[in-house]
């Protein structure tokens, strides 16, 4: 899996010719992406904070938190150096990205993941914006975007941090007015947002019901139990589902060979892989690759 401990590695990665020369904070507009960067980007995580509103989604998919993310209009979503993060990006794709390391916030690690709850792994990590919010924080992003590409001046690091901040409380109060609704949902069905959750941030490294079980403080019969009646299928479904959502799409999107994408995914060896994606499609996956191909 890919880690990138600064920016700019990102960056020339994904093939952005932009680049940043403060290496704790940046802010750029999805526009800022063109034909030559990236579709597809596997797995990965970074050693920074980002924060990304997307005002137009276009036909891209963020497969970060509960489930798939697509088919949505506004949404601002939030990634921590925890997080496992892929996307797949389409190139009417709207808004904008901000990036920045803890040092320029005035808050210790513990203090800010007490108070931005919204970068624990185990709460919801993206917001959808409604219409009524979502003139408002445009503006925000807006004026920290203007204010990062003015000239410098003597007080201009204390700007930035002002509107970073401003940010950070806005996007609070919208966490804030879903997590009353979230709590206002039946437990079984808060548990299985909770489960997904986990998944999205783990399904690398954790493959069992029981692992799952355990971060959620339950037995593994409790935790099979509930997810049965709230969904009708198995939760271990669920967590073969989340790597075959990856497998498909490094298949479709990327030119990895098998040996590659099989590493990415964690899985022992390719042939394990192999074994894997057929037993969930009846397809290898080179027959998959070649039958997207084949519609594109």
């Amino acid at each position: 899996m890919f880690q990138f401990e600064e920016m700019n590695e990102l960056y020339k990665e994904i093939g952005l010719v932009i680049r940043t020369q403060n290496p704790a904070l940046h802010i750029y507009r999805f526009e800022d992406f063109n034909d030559a960067c990236e579709w597809v980007m596997p797995p990965h995580s970074k050693s920074f904070h980002q924060v990304s509103f997307i005002t137009d989604f276009g036909s891209s998919q963020l497969n970060i938190n509960q489930k798939i993310v697509e088919g949505v209009h506004s949404l601002v979503y939030f990634i921590s150096p925890q997080h496992i993060y892929s996307w797949k990006r389409d190139a009417g794709i709207k808004g904008y990205i901000v990036n920045f390391k803890l040092e320029n916030l005035p808050f210790s690690p513990k203090d800010f993941f007490e108070k931005f709850k919204f970068f624990d792994l185990q709460e919801l990590n993206y917001l959808q914006v409604e219409k009524r919010t979502l003139q408002r924080l445009k503006e925000v992003f807006e004026q920290l975007y203007k204010e990062y590409y003015q000239p410098s001046g003597s007080f201009s690091e204390e700007i930035l941090q002002h509107y970073l901040l401003v940010l950070m409380y806005k996007c609070l109060n919208l966490f804030q007015e879903q997590q009353v609704k979230f709590e206002g949902l039946p437990k079984d069905n808060q548990l299985f947002y909770k489960f997904q959750n986990l998944i999205n941030n783990y399904y690398l490294s954790k493959r069992t019901v029981k692992e799952y079980a355990d971060l959620l403080n339950i037995t593994a019969n409790h935790l099979s139990e509930r997810i049965k009646k709230e969904t009708g299928k198995p939760a271990l479904y669920f967590i073969a589902n989340r790597l075959l959502i990856e497998a498909k799409n490094l298949l479709a999107y990327s030119d990895l060979e098998m040996k590659a994408i099989a590493y990415t995914l964690n899985f022992a060896s390719p042939s394990h892989f192999g074994k894997f994606f057929k037993s969930n499609t009846d397809l290898t996956p080179l027959q998959y690759r070649h039958i997207i191909q084949a519609e594109k």
